[in-house]
This record gives C-alpha cells, structure tokens and sequence, in this order.
C-alpha cells in the first residue's frame, strides 16, 4: 500500500475513513496520551517523504531509532509501531536498510532524545507504564472500530435510486423503491445535507421528466411535499413582535396561541382520571400522619445529598405551585405561573414585581425577594433566592456595558430599563435552569459524575413513529405532582432544629399535634400580612442585617451556604417527616382528598406506566409500616395518592439513582422535569443568542470550570472571595464534601480541589500611590506575588545586549513586518476611494508573536516544507492565556474565572517549555544535527528555514548558556520572559489607539499623523514619549496584586498609612500605578512632555526595554496614514467585574464570542484609514 504525500498533517490527524490509511488514531490520542508528542513530528516528516522512494534513506535514519528504540526501551509504546508503518507507507524490510548517511553518535543522541522525552511526558501525565498500554490499547480499538465502518447511509441508498431512475426511468430493484419515501425524507432532512450535490435539483429534475400519472411520480412528489412542508412548523411557535419577547410577569403567553396556558391564577390541571370509588370513611388524616409519617429518629441520606439541595428544591417547587389559601377560594388554583420562571424572586403579576424592580437600568433592588413564603423556609432557601436576585443585577450591569450591537444606543429611560430587565431576566432564568439540569438532576440521578445530563430541551425530530417531539408548546402543573414535590422527610437535622424554633416562637407553649391546620392557615397569613405592606428592599430576613446599600453580608450568606452545604439531607422514607409538619401534613391531605379528589396510588402509577401494587406488603416491605397502611385503607386500591408516595419504599442509592425517593415519585419527577422545561418558550424555540445576546446566553449555558454544572458559578459571581476557586463547597455544594471527595479520588482529580472548610474571605487594601510603597511592596521579605513569573532580568537583559545594535534590530523588526502585514491583511472599505480596513489587534497580535519566534528560536510554519511550529496566532494565543492568569489568577474575589485561567495557563506552558527546551538543546549542540537533517528535509520540500534558529536566537541562547545556569532554569526564564512579553503589547496598543481615536483627542491625532511621517530619533523618541503618556492617562488594568508575609504599616498617599497583616492582599489600582498624586499635580491629565515613567506589562525590565522600541516602530506605520479612524463597530467591550472592594473594579475584556478575558483575546477592533 503506497502512501499518498499530498495532505502533510500529522498521523494522528488523518482523516477517518482515508483511503491509504484504514487504520487511524483519533485526534484525541495526543491529548490522551501526552507521550505520543515525541512521534507525532517525526511521523509528519515521514508522511510526506514516504512516497518519493529517493527519500526514503531519510526516512529509515529518522524512523528506525524513534520506532525500534521505543519498541526495546519503553513497551507500552509498542502499539503505536503497526501506525507509523501504515502512515510511511514503507515495507517493514525497507527499516532494515543500511544508515549509511547517519552517524553511530547522531543515533546516540536521538537515542537519548527519545528515552529522555518519553519519560518526561509520561511522568508529566502521571501514567505509569501500564496505565499507558491500558489506555492505548482502548483507544486503538475505538480508532479502529470507527475508522472501518463501512459507509452505507440512506443518502448512497438514496443516489443509488435517482441514479437508476436517471439512467432508465424504471427501477428494477423493488425493495429499494418501496423505500423512497423514507429515504428521501431522512437524506434530505437528516441533517447536514450538502447542498452542494444538487441532490434535490435532481430529484426536480426527474419528477419534470417523467409521466405525472406514474406510481414512482406519485410517491416522489408526495415524499417531496412532506420534506418541505415539515422543514416549518405549523403553527409557527415563535413569534418576533415586541410584546412576545420577554417573559410576562404572570407567565402568560407562553404558548402564544393559548396565552393563559400555565398562567398565574389559572387551575391546576389534572392528569390522571379516577375511576376508583372512594371509601366512605377514610382515615383520619392526622392517624395517617401518627402512623405513617411522623419521623421516629434521623437517618441521613444514603447518597450523602446535602440539605442545599433541598433547599434549592424549594426554589423549584414553590417557584411552580402556590395554592390559593385565601377566604372563601377555592385551592384548585394555582396563584404561580407554571413555568421555572423564579417568581419566587420576580413575583407572579405586575405589581409584585414593580415592588422588587428599582425602575431603573433593568435592576432588582438589593437583596430583594418576591415570595414572603420563603420567610417560613430555612435560610438556605431564602440565602439561595438573594443569590439570583444579585445574579440577576450582575447580568444586567454586564449587558448595559458589553451593549451587543449597539442595542441599547438609543435608548434610555423607561424604555431602557423595561429591555435591561426583560433579557436579564431571560439570562437568569437560563441560568437557573441549566443549574437544574447540569447540577441538580445529576445529583438525583447519582451521575454528577459525569459531563452527561439530562438535555430535555434540543430539537429531535424523525423519530419512528413518532416524527418530530414537539416543543415550548406551554405547560400546566398538575395537582398530582403538587402531592408528589411534598419532600419534608429530607429534611436536614440542622433544617428540622430551625423550623421547631421558628414555629415554636409562632406558638409559643404548644406541640406540634396541638396546632390545627386552621390555625397555622392563619399563623401564615399572619406572617404574609407583616410583609404585604413593606418594601421587598427591607424585608428582615432572618435577622440579617442590611447596609446602607440595603444588600445582606456576603460573609453571612456564605457561612449559611456553607453550612448547608456541611449538613446532610435527611432519607426519604415512610415515618420520616419531622413533627412540625403535622398540620402541614393534615392540611395537604385534606385538600388532595377533598378540594381535589386525587387519585389513588395505583391509578397514578398506573398513568405513569408503572406496576401496580397487589399488596401494601409490596408497596413497602416494613411490617411496621405496610400494617399500619392495610389497617387503615384495607384494600390496596383503596391507598391515598398522598400518604402513598410520602411513606413508599424508597430506591436503593446506586448508579442511576441518587435522590432515592420512594419508587413511584423517583419515575414521576423526571416526567415533569421534562414538561417543566421541553414545554416552556423560553428555553427552546426562544432561547437563542437573538433574545438573550450571545454573552447573555454563554453566562446561562456554559459550566463553571472545575465541575460540570453552573451552581459554582452563581456562588462564586454572588459572594465573590467567600470561596476559593477550586472548593468543593462551591463546585459541589449538592452532595456533603465527604461525598464529593470519594468521587474525586476515584476520578483521580482529587489534588485539584481544596476540600478545607472555607476560611473567612481575605483581607484586600487598595493604596492609593504606589511609589509611595513600592519599596516596601518590591521587598520579597515583606510581599510576594502569585502566581509568580519572575526570571533572572538581569541575564535576560544582558543576553539582549548581546543582540549588535539590538534596539536598531528590534526597531526594524517591528517597523517592516507592521508595514508588510497592514498591506497584505487591509481591505478596501468601500468599492471606489482609498479608504482601507484593518485589524489592529490582529497585526499587534501577529507581530509581537513574530518577534517573539525570532528571538527565541522558535519553528515556524511556513507556507510549504515542513509545517512543525505554531502560527503567530497560535503563538500568541498560548503566551496571553498565561499572562492572563498571572495578572489576575490570584485575586480569589474572582474565584468564577480562575479555574480556567489557571488550567488554560498550564496546558500552553507545557506545550512551550517542550519548545525552549528542545531549542536549547539545538544550541548546544546536543539535538544539532536531528534539527539540521529536519531543516535539510524541508528545504528540499522546497520550505523556507523555518525550523533552524535565526542569527538573533543563537546569539542570544549562546549568552545564556554561558552563564552556566541549568537548562531547566533557562527554560523557565526563556519561558517567562516569552510570557510577559508577548501579549502585552495588544494590551498597551488597544488603549493607546482608543485614547487617540477619540473625538476630544484629534489635535493629539493630529500631532501624531505629524511625527509618524518622520524616523529620526528625535521624532521617534517624541512618538513613544506620547505614546506611553497616553497609555498612562487610560490604562484600565491593575498591576499583580501583592501579598503579604509578615505584618507591615505601608505608607500612601496625602500622610496615610495601611496597616497590612500576614495573607492580606494589596490591590494596586491603575490610578494608583499610572496616575500617582505624588508624581503628578494633575495626574489625569494628558501632557506631551511627560516624563512621568510608565509600567508596561507586569514590569519586568527586558520586556519594558523591548517594548518601548516595538510600540514606536509599530505605531507609526498606523499613525503615518491619513484619515485614521475607528470603524464603527468600536473597540472591544469592557466589562467590570468584582473588586477588592465596591470602589475598585476589575476590567474584563470580551470576545467575539461573549466570553470575558483579561487581556484582549479572542477579538478584534478596526480601524480605517487612507492608503498612501
């Protein structure tokens, strides 16, 4: 089998499916098993030499040590070898030619290289040697099952016909015809359809040609009808006027055609028929509570759940049912919509959310809640509701500041805030129900484990015998699954001590079974009263205090999360039900008996398709219990729907069942989790980056990183610095740490994780001048930084003074590859004139990362030969994902970003510490000759020298070799140095451009369009003095934060002195850094002639010194063009996000995507001007 060299990718990137190569690994196979680095080069450079049998000396001399000397030396790489041949296309015999051409030393070094490699990957990966066979070995298999599976999809069957018919207009094969409707349906609607193929302009064409009276005629246009009939829906479900887009206050028009449809004050609906007659004398409701469900003792769950999710269900179930309790009602209406819209939080009609609206910017007033009933809940609840409520105030501030599209340019007022608080609504909501899925049906379903979940919401459609399910078609609950969410028994130990207190101080002197449910009716409407006449703004909620801002303490929302978050949940099971809920109890069997005449627990199980009981004995097994029941109801049948479910055998915890209610609420939950949210609008057929914007719709869909659901990110968002980034109490609060720890060992994750109890939030001082204690800050006996990215500057400096005439070098660089890019990546503007658009971010990007390559000596793809390096935006994008982390990782007030700063960080620093290291060992002459004969390879391939280091790279490794530091300690200089370096120029420029494109700064333009037409150094050092002093007069980033290591008094501005004790933060603002009172009497304003000195970066000195040469040569090729302006879409968006305190907020910058980034990642900011 020959190899064909015409695609040069990776071997582990092949095509499945490739004709020369069955047999193929999986793109994942690099990621899986980091080892397989070490081969991945050299199979690339043999995959491209394989078919030239002239080259093929080569490709023996490299192949024979990486594969034989892998085979002897390291096994478990042994599978790998069948894979490498089948890629070469080379005959095992031609492996055993003569080396004619390589020398006994060179196999020696590459000998060692690959041993030492080996090692160093797989130890980096933790696998050990059988760990490492183990997993190549299943993952050989899945590439091998995937990459043999023969094609045979309904669209060859479905080309196969028209092909028949094209060529004789009969079909001979009757089976295949008797299936064209199906094929046709399922090959032009399955999805993914290429277009392209012209495959319905055939169809066209064919039923045009042939007899409309025949049978095929007949049966292909009707095929034809259905497909473009069906691609609509009929009728439409989503609507685009004004008064459809957001959520109404009593959840009306969610099913547009039936407004009312789940409504407030609309009647729950009934789903099951009872044909069961009732017996004449049921039992006492209060005996079936005595004996059924009033708890005997505390059993904790089985599955470890923590009273936070209960907590959380309550949410949930008095979000979606709040049954009218007033005089002379009737308790078949439901005063909720019923929908997971939290009107727990935003009310059920108009006017109680006018209440928690501050009518202004679309904001919630602080800490503000909707329902009074969650007074009468444990405060983990009512903790829970103020946490959305400050979510929902997040998202809209993110929205006004990102202004996606300009949509809220126009508008102000009234009508801004009503746009403001309709999407953030719709965020919030989304995010409140991806929790549901993604943190809290994993729980119950023991799968939290897992990055699977539940997903009732994507469209699905041909499915047989059914066509497509439908969708956001509305919903109405049930008075069943009023009954069935009735889970006191869960109730924690901590949970069941709050509510005896609380409503022993509501009846003071009594027990429970003294209290009548008349009298806690009224015990409630009592409380409601206290509450009906008062500002949701100033509700006492547990006694909490509030500040000036009206909002609760962070630090006491956290110590009650916290805690439930400690406390386990109570088991379901029959006699479970604390004592105070005795009338509750008695209350709600009554109106399921009388008000709503239920069911019984055999039809209801009957409706769900369940097994109907024959005997109380099967329906719960405990003689205690399944007496009790048969004495009081007798006959099976007979079983109440209420105490039924309540007092059920309860599931097993085991895979697949987490919650382990009783059987029948276990199968019921699910159904109505389904119609809960595939039923409602808004989070289907309307939940779209359209309504939602696309950074609203990341907010409420993506994971928080760490874990696989969204409830870290609400916590970490809400009370910033309560937890740190990785805490389980945060990332896992539905299962007691205990739990959540087992699961990590098992995963083998567990060293990410902190599993302490969470300390009190860190002390942070923000100063207002930072030379005023930058020597004390500096000192490394009093402060660190981290995550440090410290280097040896002074080597690193000196090794640049190496460069002859580094700073002219350095200079030219940036002038001619700014120069070279704007030309080859500007675009016209308009079709006539000389006005050109271009990426600034792009060419800042792209340049820096070229120099970076340059002086480091890293590969390069070129355009042809052999293509082993990264690109300038790869480059780019691996050195700011670092910085990124080292400017902002360790402000824990910012817990809900760090994890993936942190792991994003770590994944391109391994990648480019292989690079420098590999460099280095090319200098010194350890690698030299396997990186020529690669250099050699290429250029023959006709590639530039894009893998040979440059004359600038070797003169400046050569002086840091000679300083005698070990290669590991060169490599984290190189590598730091590279960091700091690389992504702060896009950060300095973006401000700077933006600073001058402003209206009020044309003359300042002006002068710059002047000294940019100029090169001598006088005009040049004029530029970068302009440069930096409007860089200081509008930087936005703070500085690494400092902490500190033993107690200090640091000296500030005007005479004041902050007291710092060890583990403070110090929080240097960018007014403190660039805008110092003490350097400047009018520090905010803008001075040509500054000499103010200016921090680039993170301050270290080589990457100042090159940057304050790059900027100017970069600058000017902008500024020396006329008519320089920003295009309109404007620069990048900036988001504020928490600070050390509410006066200082951290910058964000956003993607293209939605997503936030320290640095400008990920986006672009144009700007036009006119070509000279």
């Amino acid at each position: 089998m020959q190899a064909q060299a015409s695609e040069p990718v990776l071997l582990f990137q092949l095509r499945a499916g490739s004709a020369s190569f069955p047999h193929v690994l999986p793109p994942t196979a690099l990621d899986a098993f980091p080892w397989l680095q070490v081969l991945a080069a050299a199979s690339k450079l043999l995959y491209i030499i394989a078919s030239d049998p002239n080259r093929r000396i080569l490709a023996t001399a490299l192949s024979e040590p990486l594969i034989n000397q892998s085979d002897r030396q390291f096994p478990h790489l042994r599978g790998i070898r069948e894979y490498l041949y089948l890629a070469l296309g080379l005959n095992v015999s031609c492996f055993s030619a003569k080396m004619s051409t390589v020398t006994t030393e060179t196999m020696a070094q590459i000998k060692t290289f690959v041993q030492d490699k080996v090692h160093q990957t797989t130890d980096a990966a933790g696998l050990s040697a059988t760990e490492t066979r183990k997993k190549a070995q299943v993952t050989l298999k899945q590439a091998q099952a995937t990459s043999s599976a023969v094609a045979n999809s309904s669209m060859d069957q479905l080309q196969s016909l028209l092909d028949q018919l094209n060529r004789s207009r009969v079909v001979n094969d009757v089976k295949l015809l008797g299936q064209a409707p199906n094929l046709l349906v399922s090959g032009l609607t399955g999805g993914g359809l290429d277009d392209r193929k012209m495959l319905l302009e055939q169809l066209i064409t064919l039923l045009a040609s042939i007899p409309v009276t025949s049978n095929i005629s007949r049966t292909l246009s009707n095929a034809l009808i259905t497909i473009i009939w069906g691609d609509l829906p009929h009728p439409p479900v989503s609507f685009m006027g004004p008064e459809h887009r957001f959520r109404r206050a009593d959840g009306s028009d969610n099913n547009i055609q039936i407004p009312k449809l789940g409504a407030a004050n609309q009647p729950y609906s009934r789903n099951v028929q009872r044909t069961q007659p009732q017996p004449v004398n049921l039992p006492d409701p209060g005996t079936v509570y005595d004996l059924l469900l009033a708890r005997d003792s505390f059993e904790p769950h089985p599955s470890g759940i923590s009273s936070l999710l209960f907590n959380f269900a309550n949410i949930i179930i008095h979000d979606i049912f709040s049954t009218t309790r007033k005089p002379g009602a009737h308790s078949s209406y439901n005063e909720h919509s019923s929908y997971l819209d939290l009107q727990v939080l935003y009310g059920a009609n108009q006017e109680e959310q006018r209440r928690v609206r501050t009518g202004t910017m679309g904001l919630l007033k602080p800490d503000a809640i909707g329902d009074w009933r969650l007074v009468m809940m444990p405060p983990s609840t009512t903790a829970l509701a103020i946490m959305f409520c400050r979510s929902h105030n997040y998202i809209a501030k993110r929205l006004y500041e990102v202004n996606e599209g300009h949509r809220f340019d126009d508008l102000e007022g009234e009508p801004l805030d009503e746009e403001l608080f309709g999407i953030a609504r719709l965020v919030n909501c989304g995010l409140f129900l991806h929790i549901i899925l993604r943190d809290y049906i994993p729980v119950i379903l023991n799968t939290n484990d897992s990055e699977w979940y539940v997903d009732p919401l994507e469209v699905i459609s041909n499915v047989p015998g059914v066509g497509k399910v439908e969708r956001g078609i509305g919903n109405s609950v049930a008075a069943e699954f009023s009954v069935l969410y009735r889970w006191h028994a869960a109730v924690s130990q901590m949970d069941e001590k709050w509510m005896n207190d609380f409503l022993s101080s509501r009846f003071p002197g009594r027990k429970p079974e003294e209290v009548s449910p008349k009298e806690f009716v009224e015990a409630a409407a009592e409380i409601k009263s206290e509450f009906a006449d008062t500002d949701p703004g100033e509700w006492n909620l547990h006694d909490w205090e509030r500040d000036a801002q009206g909002k609760f303490s962070d630090a006491v929302l956290a110590q009650v999360v916290k805690d439930a978050v400690s406390d386990v949940a109570a088991a379901f099971r029959a006699r479970g039900h604390p004592s105070w809920f005795r009338p509750i109890e008695i209350l709600g069997q009554i109106t399921a008996r009388k008000d709503w005449a239920l069911c019984t627990m055999n039809e209801f199980r009957h409706f769900l398709g369940l097994k109907t009981y024959s005997s109380f004995r099967e329906w719960n097994p405990d003689p205690k219990v399944y007496e009790a029941a048969e004495m009081l109801y007798g006959d099976i049948d007979n079983l109440e729907l209420y105490p039924g479910l309540m007092a059920e055998e309860a599931k097993p915890s085991i895979p697949g069942s987490g919650l382990c209610p009783g059987y029948t609420i276990s199968r019921g939950i699910l159904s109505d989790a389904a119609a809960l949210t595939r039923g409602d609008r808004f989070y289907t057929n309307d939940f779209s980056t359209s309504n939602l914007t696309s950074r609203g719709y990341e907010h409420s869909t993506a994971p928080q990183p760490g874990s696989h659901g969204l409830m870290g990110k609400l916590i970490m968002s809400t009370l910033p610095g309560q937890f740190t980034y990785n805490s389980v109490y945060a990332l896992y609060p539905f299962r007691i740490p205990s739990k959540t720890i087992q699961m990590l060992k098992e995963k083998r994750v567990l060293e990410h994780y902190d599993t302490s109890y969470p300390a009190p939030a860190r002390r942070w001082h923000a100063i207002e001048s930072y030379s005023a204690s930058r020597n004390l800050l500096a000192d490394s006996a009093f402060f660190v930084t981290l995550p440090s990215v410290s280097y040896d500057e002074s080597l690193m400096s000196s090794a640049l003074q190496t460069i002859s005439g580094w700073q002219g070098v350095v200079g030219e660089f940036y002038s001619v590859n700014t120069d070279t890019l704007m030309k080859a990546r500007s675009i016209p503007f308009a079709p006539s004139g000389g006005q050109r658009i271009v990426d600034l971010l792009d060419i800042v990007n792209t340049v820096s990362a070229q120099f970076t390559s340059t002086l480091f000596g890293l590969p390069t793809p070129g355009t042809h030969g052999l293509h082993l390096g990264m690109s300038p935006q790869e480059l780019f994008l691996m050195l700011a994902k670092p910085l990124a982390f080292a400017m902002y990782g360790s402000f824990d007030f910012q817990g809900h970003q760090t994890w993936q700063l942190e792991e994003q960080s770590e994944t391109c620093k391994r990648r480019l510490k292989n690079l420098i290291w590999a460099r280095l060992h090319t200098i010194d002459g350890i690698l030299s000759p396997v990186f020529s004969l690669v250099q050699n390879i290429s250029n023959v391939l006709g590639g530039p020298g894009n893998i040979a280091a440059g004359e600038m790279a070797k003169q400046f490794y050569h002086a840091l070799l000679a300083s005698g530091k070990t290669n590991d300690q060169l490599v984290r200089d190189c590598l730091n140095m590279m960091i700091s370096l690389t992504a702060t120029h896009s950060l300095v420029m973006m401000q700077i451009f933006k600073w001058f494109l402003l209206e009020e700064n044309a003359e300042e333009l002006s002068a710059m369009y002047t000294l940019a037409q100029k090169t001598d150094p006088d005009s040049m050092d004029a530029m970068r003095r302009r440069l930096m002093e409007a860089y200081r007069v509008s930087s936005i980033t703070p500085a690494q934060p400092k902490f500190a290591l033993q107690s200090v008094v640091l000296p500030d501005a005007d005479g004041a002195k902050v007291q710092v004790q060890v583990g403070d933060g110090v929080f240097i603002s960018p007014s403190a850094l660039y805008r110092d009172p003490l350097l400047s009497d009018d520090p905010e304003r803008y001075s040509a002639s500054s000499d103010v000195p200016v921090r680039l970066g993170l301050g270290d000195a080589p990457s100042q010194a090159i940057l304050e040469v790059a900027l100017p040569a970069m600058a000017r090729q902008f500024f020396k063009h006329a008519g320089l302006r920003m295009a309109p879409t404007g620069p990048p968006p900036v988001v504020n996000d928490a600070g050390p305190n509410p006066n200082e907020k951290l910058p964000y910058f956003v993607g293209n995507r939605g997503t936030e980034h320290p640095l400008p990642m990920e986006t672009s900011m144009h700007l036009i001007y006119e070509a000279q």
